[in-house]
């Protein structure tokens, strides 16, 4: 009877067990289910944190520009040109963590040299030390000038371009290195201390000579005081140049165009005033470069006033050069070598070369810029613009198209420019 009875007990004991079986793989699949929400929740999260930690800036310039001869001011020629001073930029800018932050800058330009290659202008990574010191190494921008920060940033600038008497006669923009940016805040403004080192290896393309030059030991400074509505400025710096390329230019190259360690000095003052309506900004600057390098002085004034979202603007620029002679006494006395040594092909060479460094490096010339800026929107500038350029002097304006024709004196560029940043 008791095995009976235990045959009739078993299907409910296996129904019992089934049941618990059950009942403990519901509490695993939820179980389960759960941790896998919980995962993908923090992915999310991590994901959400990641991307958060990024910030991603745009800017982009179109330029048309034509000029009324081949003097080649800024680029232009009698063609009309969407390529030179055209250019697109991408900023990104990674926060490490609360005081640390890595910044690349990629931009590609569309100029006859660089014809779109895209390239780094800024690589760096910047940490504060505390809420007024803060420090930067890499690759960064030279700041030598009132918008230095903004060279490639065409909506930041005023006009269609920056003036090139000032801007276009230092030809390094950018350094690898290091700086300290130090800030003091006073009642109603503040002063900003900047010192930087480094050094800069400047690629053919990017100067008119093709030659790859080195600048090394770079030190300077800056100072700068605002109240937001006033800003002064000054800077120094200075480098040891070196190029053990021979200068080419139109296709030929350029004897005695080499030179190492020799010092170049940069000197800088500038003020801007941006009031309610009226925008007034000048800079002064002084370049000294030992060798056949042309020392220069050089200077501009901007002024705009704001009617609306229309901003009509005047430039007056000028540059001239201070150490003529030494290339006119270079020159003659390759010339007088050369006629002593008829039959040396070597002399009448560095005749030649120097005679042509004299026509391009000799510079004078003063510019007028009227125009307009009409912003279409809060990111978005529209911009025309008329340049007249004169006053050579003795020289050719330091333009190669006007030393290859001696009839031009002056030249007229019109520009129209579309600026956005995004």
């Amino acid at each position: 009877m008791m095995t009976i009875k235990a045959f009739r007990l078993l299907p409910l004991a296996a129904l019992c067990a089934l049941s618990g079986q059950a009942n403990a793989t519901s509490t695993t699949d939820a179980r389960i289910s759960e941790l896998e929400n919980q995962v993908s929740v923090l992915t999310e999260q991590q994901q959400s944190s990641v991307a958060d930690r990024f910030q991603f800036d745009g800017f982009a310039s179109l330029k048309l520009q034509v000029a009324n001869n081949k003097a080649g001011y800024v680029g232009a020629t009698d063609k009309l040109n969407l390529d030179e001073g055209s250019l697109f930029g991408l900023q990104t800018v990674f926060t490490v963590n609360d005081s640390t932050q890595a910044t690349v800058q990629l931009v590609s330009r569309g100029t006859e040299l660089e014809n779109w290659k895209p390239q780094i202008e800024w690589a760096f990574i910047s940490h504060e030390f505390t809420p007024n010191l803060k420090g930067r190494a890499g690759k960064l921008r030279l700041p030598l000038f009132m918008l230095s920060d903004y060279l490639e940033v065409g909506y930041a600038q005023l006009g269609v371009r920056v003036p090139n008497e000032v801007y276009g006669n230092v030809v390094a923009t950018s350094f690898t290195g290091a700086d300290m940016l130090y800030d003091i805040e006073l009642d109603d403004s503040s002063i900003q201390l900047q010192g930087f080192a480094g050094s800069h290896n400047l690629s053919s393309d990017k100067t008119k000579f093709r030659a790859q030059t080195t600048f090394d030991q770079i030190y300077g400074g800056v100072v700068s005081w605002t109240n937001d509505t006033v800003t002064l400025r000054s800077s120094y710096a200075q480098a040891k140049v070196t190029s053990q390329d021979e200068w080419t230019l139109s296709g030929a190259s350029l004897a005695g165009t080499k030179f190492e360690n020799d010092e170049a000095k940069f000197y800088g003052i500038g003020a801007r005033f941006d009031g309610e309506n009226l925008f007034v900004m000048s800079e002064v600057t002084r370049t000294e470069t030992q060798g056949f390098y042309p020392d220069a002085d050089a200077a501009y004034v901007t002024a705009g006033y704001r009617i609306e979202s229309v901003t009509p603007y005047f430039t007056v620029s000028h540059l001239k050069t201070k150490d003529n002679d030494d290339r006119k006494k270079a020159s003659a006395q390759a010339v007088a070598n050369s006629m002593k040594n008829p039959k040396d092909p070597a002399a009448a060479y560095l005749a030649g070369s120097t005679q042509l460094q004299q026509a391009v490096l000799d510079m004078q010339r003063t510019s007028y810029s009227v125009g307009a800026r009409w912003d279409v929107y809060t990111n978005m500038a529209l911009k025309a613009d008329m340049t007249y350029v004169t006053n050579f002097g003795d020289t050719n304006g330091g333009l190669a198209g006007a030393a290859k024709d001696q009839s031009i004196d002056d030249t007229m560029v019109y520009t129209v420019k579309l600026d956005v940043v995004f």
